[in-house]
């Protein structure tokens, strides 16, 4: 069962994050045909689009968590497959705003599975083995989100709507899959009534408030989450209008911006933490972002892009490093609860950034603006990742190791 258990909910997770990022380069230009408006008007929905769904996502977490701990996991893996098909049917099928946004608030509320995912290889893994089978789960996560935009690039040139007709067809075929193939993995005599009061995402983060070094770095991870979220929010709509490039090109390039993520954080940081320590690759992946997010402002021609990009996955063993780092400062009963109030503030501000970030955009790029500045979204999160990198400097610096 473990083994068969395993490969399901991997498929399961890997149609999840490859169908959500696979839409990503035609919702601009979707969104541009539905509301008639200019690039900048739909740069503005598009980042309205991604806060909903993730703000869904953050937000029904715990409940299909709590669910899943009174119906079983396969129930509410089965229905999260459902409303990936049926919320991405709606949006294919949309001919108004009012649709588009209907299709994906069903497909974000349904989309928070990754708890019961997560809980189902708890359920069917060995305790010397889940370290194991969670690092498999990083792997695919990351894996989806480079395959996702590169396929999305391609089939979008079949259509704008394309994308989400394979991904509803994706998410129909996983669901008969695990019908017929997924066995329950939680026990009836584990199973336990529905305690709402869990069903809170920001019940965790009281945990913070015991640890003054963990509190002070949180906010540091917090202000780089934010920036990483106007990134992937503006990564599109920026490079459609300053380079021309098309669907192809812009999912191709998301594509290479989350290879390069995965490299810095699988193949990079178990080769420089022993090297440099944990501490000085926080302020190295902070330092190397901050000079990333300049970089990508100032880039005046495609080709310079790409080198930033290469040279930007040392930015991304700032987390891993930062997150290991606060794990060794938290005992050992309440870490589940520290990283889960560290992913609560990461999900907020993947809820706050997209909306701040494709404001900046839409405000200084396009016809009639005072000032031409359309790579103001990323000085904006160059901003927001120096003051992290102020924070976690003040804060390391006074400890040793």
């Amino acid at each position: 069962m473990e083994r068969s258990g395993l490969i399901l909910v991997l498929v399961i997770l890997f149609v999840d994050i490859a169908g959500e990022s696979l839409v990503y380069p035609v919702i601009p230009d979707l969104l541009e045909t539905i509301s008639g408006g200019s690039p900048q008007q739909a740069a503005s929905l598009y980042g309205w689009s991604l806060a909903i769904y993730a703000a869904l996502t953050l937000f029904f977490a715990p409940v299909w968590g709590v669910l899943s701990d009174r119906y079983g996991r396969r129930p509410m893996l089965l229905l999260s497959m459902v409303g990936a098909m049926v919320g991405n049917l709606v949006t294919a099928l949309a001919t108004s705003l009012e649709l588009y946004f209907l299709g994906r608030i069903i497909a974000g509320a349904t989309s928070a599975n990754m708890v019961v995912i997560n809980a189902y290889l708890v359920d069917v893994s060995p305790p010397d083995q889940r370290a194991r089978n969670f690092g498999w789960i990083g792997a695919i996560a990351g894996i989806g989100f480079v395959a996702g935009p590169a396929l999305g690039g391609l089939v979008g040139n079949l259509g704008l709507r394309a994308p989400f007709w394979i991904v509803a067809g994706l998410s129909a075929l996983t669901f008969l899959i695990a019908l017929f193939g997924l066995r329950e993995s939680l026990r009836a005599e584990h199973r336990r009534a529905v305690r709402w009061l869990e069903a809170n995402p920001f019940s965790a983060l009281a945990a913070l408030l015991r640890y003054p070094l963990v509190r002070s770095l949180a906010w540091a991870a917090m202000f780089n989450g934010f920036a990483l979220s106007i990134l992937v929010a503006v990564w599109i709509p920026y490079c459609t209008y300053r380079y021309g490039f098309g669907v192809t090109e812009n999912g191709f390039t998301l594509a290479l911006y989350g290879l390069t993520t995965v490299v810095g954080q699988v193949l990079v940081v178990p080769w420089l933490v022993p090297r440099l320590g944990e501490r000085r690759v926080i302020l190295l992946g902070l330092s190397v972002s901050l000079a990333s997010f300049v970089a990508y402002g100032l880039a005046s021609a495609p080709w310079i892009l790409l080198v930033v990009l290469a040279v930007s996955s040392l930015g991304a063993v700032d987390e891993p490093a930062l997150q290991s780092f606060i794990s060794q400062n938290v005992c050992d009963e309440e870490q589940g609860t520290v990283q889960g109030a560290l992913s609560t503030l990461n999900s907020l501000m993947g809820v706050v950034g997209p909306v701040v970030g494709t404001h900046l955009f839409s405000r200084f790029s396009g016809v009639g603006v005072g000032l031409e500045l359309p790579g103001a979204p990323f000085f904006a999160g160059a901003l927001a990742v120096g003051i992290g990198l102020v924070l976690a400097y003040r804060v390391l610096s006074r400890t040793t190791g």
